[in-house]
């Protein structure tokens, strides 16, 4: 595959992602719906990130090892937020910040150039 593939796949994931975190958050009767497409949307950033990694011939770089660490982070989150009992607001911030980071990770790849 091409690097556009990957980077497509990869935005899926995000969005995919963004709606299972957001549905988990918000519970309901489909939470475990929400909780697969998280799953199933981490997996595919985390499979598609190293194959652009890969398709990059880049190896394991520092920004992607910071990448890794925040993707975990942002996994948690709807478990943080229900555990510590986080104001929503306060969780929303939290994770729009981590996804700016991110973000900027992934675009800039600092430390490369």
């Amino acid at each position: 595959m091409d690097h556009t593939t990957y980077t497509i796949i990869h935005l899926i994931g995000v969005a995919a992602l963004a709606m299972g975190t957001g549905g988990m958050i918000a519970g309901g009767e489909n939470r475990k719906l929400f909780s697969i497409l998280q799953g199933v949307a981490l997996l595919v950033m985390l499979a598609s990130g190293f194959g652009l990694l890969a398709k990059l011939k880049l190896g394991y770089p520092h920004f992607a090892m910071v990448k890794t660490v925040l993707w975990l982070i942002l996994g948690m989150m709807p478990m943080i937020l229900r555990r510590f009992r986080v104001p929503m607001i306060g969780g929303v911030l939290v994770s729009l910040t981590l996804v700016g980071i991110l973000a900027w990770l992934g675009l800039v790849k600092p430390g490369l150039w």
